[in-house]
């Protein structure tokens, strides 16, 4: 059985990481554009690792999500009471 806090933690990180990439994405353009280098390309690393962050807890959520399906009993099946 899966933890109901482990799948609310996966739903509330979900917008939050996709939130957090797109703000240090757009940091490291204006870094970029002010002449920063270095910082650019620190946010930018910054902004990958969320990304990576995010497909991960994507991946999770629904490994999860089919999990918790597979193990709830089907409605309306009469062999199966």
């Amino acid at each position: 059985m899966t933890p109901r806090w482990l799948l609310t933690t996966l739903v509330f990180a979900l917008p939050i990481l996709v939130v957090a990439f797109g703000v240090v994405l757009g940091a490291s353009s204006l870094a970029a554009g002010l002449g920063d280098a270095s910082g650019s390309r620190g946010l930018f690393w910054f902004a990958m690792a969320a990304l990576i962050f995010l497909v991960i807890d994507a991946l999770l959520l629904i490994a999860l999500l089919g999990i918790r399906a597979l193990e709830e009993p089907p409605d309306g099946d009469s062999r199966h009471p």
